[in-house]
């Protein structure tokens, strides 16, 4: 490995060596994407040179401009993510793009890290292991072919947790620069704001469309579901602790968008999940705080209901049944709901299958059966709703407990960083919110996995990096070091 580092950092050094192998590769790559481009030209016909040339001709000189500047080439990579946060069937254009620029982006910062002297991004030893998962997860695929899986399923499978790998990222950037922590936490806020103003959108359209009025009462759009709880929570916990009048006005604002985009998924799992996050968040807080939550709750519920009737007119009174009757079979929904049963049923089925290959897993793309309830038929399926029994299905024991290992741990670390009196209010308070997110994660894994669609690995992903790059940020400043790059 360092013979290979070696030889890496020669070709970057300024070199005649250097600079004839990295022009031959220029050469080489512009020559191919001329002949791409002009065998495209002539499939596609004359709009391609009015108005796809002129686009790429942009989108390259954009990505040269950001590149340069690492941290807000990462922060537009995040924000990006809105665009391809629908989980359509199958691979959208917009989806393709967005893989090529994510994994550029990865590949740079980590590339700069692994080159850069005295830099090391594993701090601690949960960073050590959702390393090692990352790295052995790509080595499951000999699995997915021994055990009859799908390889593109797989495929899918490794792109949506290669999401994870933006937490080493998300974490050296809010420990070493002082506004790191800040910037994060708008782009984790404004994402889920994004999102949830889409969906409410969605469900604006879908309402002109309604004829009956079980339509409204228990209409929804489902949605990124995972991504607005935490959102929602993260808006909560800063607007709990925050110091000043302007910054409770706006974080008002995006905690009632937020939580109202997640009232409309009507997804019960995480309503529980936000509630158990909000539960944790009243436990850690001091009295003072304690209160401040209780008032902001009772005022929050109140605001929403007179926003509701003011966007909505009528059909709120029909909403606020559909809401309620929906909350109220919480409790007796795990025993009668057709859906829940069917997913303790799909759970029992797999863990007779994990059972006779505990240690090693089957690997990603490999299908269990159980007979379904509610389609009456036999259920072939590679995704398993319960996020701990998924992980040991695919990966195993070794799967398992190195990422509840690094979900512990982190959670803990988050905690510890909000009780740190003396150091930046901010990153404490960014502590604090990706604790009590990554809290509710392990409740909703029990019937959502977190760990198979892309929107929830990749606002697990931010939760945790906030998470632990607020612990390293507060200890740095507890040691009196101010790290900035």
């Amino acid at each position: 490995m360092v013979a290979a580092r070696t030889r890496l950092s020669s070709l970057l050094a300024p070199t005649v060596d250097a600079y004839l192998i990295w022009g031959r590769l220029a050469l080489s790559t512009g020559l191919a994407l001329s002949l791409i481009v002009v065998l495209f030209v002539a499939w596609q016909g004359d709009w391609v040179v009015a108005v796809f040339l002129p686009v790429l001709l942009a989108a390259a000189l954009a990505a040269v401009w950001l590149f340069r500047r690492p941290t807000l080439n990462l922060y537009v990579v995040l924000v990006g993510f809105v665009i391809v946060a629908n989980n359509e069937a199958g691979f959208q254009l917009r989806e393709i793009v967005y893989v090529l620029y994510l994994y550029a982006t990865l590949a740079h910062w980590y590339m700069s890290e692994w080159l850069s002297a005295g830099q090391r991004f594993l701090q601690t030893t949960e960073d050590k292991a959702l390393f090692l998962f990352l790295i052995l997860v790509p080595c499951t695929i000999p699995l997915t072919v021994i055990f009859g899986g799908s390889l593109v399923g797989a495929v899918s499978e490794l792109f949506s947790l290669s999401l994870l790998a933006l937490y080493f990222p998300l974490k050296e950037t809010i420990a070493r620069r002082p506004d790191g922590a800040r910037a994060v936490a708008i782009v984790v806020v404004l994402v889920g704001v994004l999102v949830a103003l889409r969906n409410l959108f969605e469900f604006r359209t879908m309402l002109g469309n309604v004829t009956m009025a079980w339509q409204v009462a228990f209409g929804r759009v489902v949605t990124n579901d995972s991504l607005l709880c935490i959102s929602s929570l993260f808006s909560l916990a800063l607007l709990v602790t925050a110091r000043t009048w302007r910054s409770r006005a706006l974080l008002s604002g995006t905690a009632l968008i937020c939580f109202g985009g997640l009232l409309l998924t009507q997804s019960r799992g995480y309503w529980l999940a936000f509630l158990l996050g909000a539960v944790v968040m009243f436990v850690v807080l001091d009295w003072r705080h304690k209160l401040r939550l209780l008032l902001i709750g009772a005022l929050g519920t109140a605001a929403g209901i007179i926003i509701g009737y003011i966007l909505v007119g009528p059909y709120m009174n029909l909403l606020l049944g559909g809401l309620t009757d929906r909350f109220a079979s919480v409790s007796t929904g795990i025993f009668t709901d057709d859906s829940l049963i069917n997913r303790w049923r799909e759970t029992g089925a797999v863990l007779e299958k994990t059972k006779l290959n505990p240690i090693v897993g089957y690997g990603m793309g490999v299908s269990y059966s159980f007979y379904d309830i509610v389609h009456e038929a036999t259920d072939f399926d590679a995704l398993v709703h319960n996020g701990y029994v998924g992980l040991w299905y695919k990966f195993g024991l070794w799967g398992l407990g190195l990422m509840l290992f690094f979900w512990a741990g982190t959670i803990r670390r988050g905690i510890l960083a909000f009780r740190m009196p003396t150091v930046s209010a901010f990153a404490r308070r960014c502590g604090l919110a990706g604790a009590v997110g990554l809290c509710a994660f392990t409740l909703s894994t029990i019937t959502s996995n977190p760990f198979f669609l892309k929107d929830s690995l990749f606002i697990f992903s931010l939760t945790a990096g906030v998470t632990a790059g607020a612990w390293q940020r507060c200890r740095l400043e507890a040691h009196g070091v101010g790290v900035a790059r």
